[in-house]
């Protein structure tokens, strides 16, 4: 580890705990990481009793915290039966 590098964070997506090196990823390389197509599902923070703080486009930038918290929306169409 360098002198300005951080130690790995652990956060979680979809109620899965992931280790990560980089603070900074987008929503689509983080849907990615839990294996989840960013195509048609888009990213949100959660926050406190499950509430969703706020939902991020695929290329938008977040900066990582340890624990942050992370939810997979699906938004695809909508099978009608």
């Amino acid at each position: 580890m360098t002198e300005n590098s951080q130690p790995p964070i652990t956060i979680t997506i979809d109620g899965v705990q992931h280790t990560v090196d980089n603070r900074r990823q987008t929503a689509a390389e983080l849907l990615s990481l839990a294996g989840v197509d960013a195509t048609t599902h888009d990213l949100a923070r959660v926050l406190g009793q499950g509430q969703v703080d706020k939902q991020f486009d695929d290329n938008e930038e977040i900066q990582l915290t340890p624990g942050a918290v992370f939810v997979s929306i699906f938004n695809g169409p909508t099978p009608v039966v």
